[in-house]
């Protein structure tokens, strides 16, 4: 049974080191954090917001029909397998 108690205690030892090496990293990482005006904050937020609208739109799929919308769906035709039912 003592190998089954080295096994425990070492299994244990490395979670707790684990759990200390990942508390350490997370601290060094958040200490002396930039700081910037509020006008700078919100003129970035604008624009990392503009390019992330630009990127988004580019990849949509819809393209417009005869009425300018692109979400518009033909509610009323019938697909050629429901005709018979």
């Amino acid at each position: 049974m003592p190998v089954g108690g080295l096994v425990f205690l070492l299994f244990a030892l490395l979670s707790i080191g684990a759990a200390v090496a990942l508390y350490a990293a997370i601290r060094d990482e958040t200490r002396d954090l930039p700081t910037m005006s509020r006008e700078e904050a919100e003129r970035r937020a604008r624009d990392e917001g503009m390019r992330y609208n630009e990127t988004r739109s580019r990849g949509t799929d819809r393209r417009p029909d005869d009425s300018g919308r692109g979400d518009r769906t033909d509610w009323d035709t019938d697909r050629a397998d429901d005709r018979d039912w």
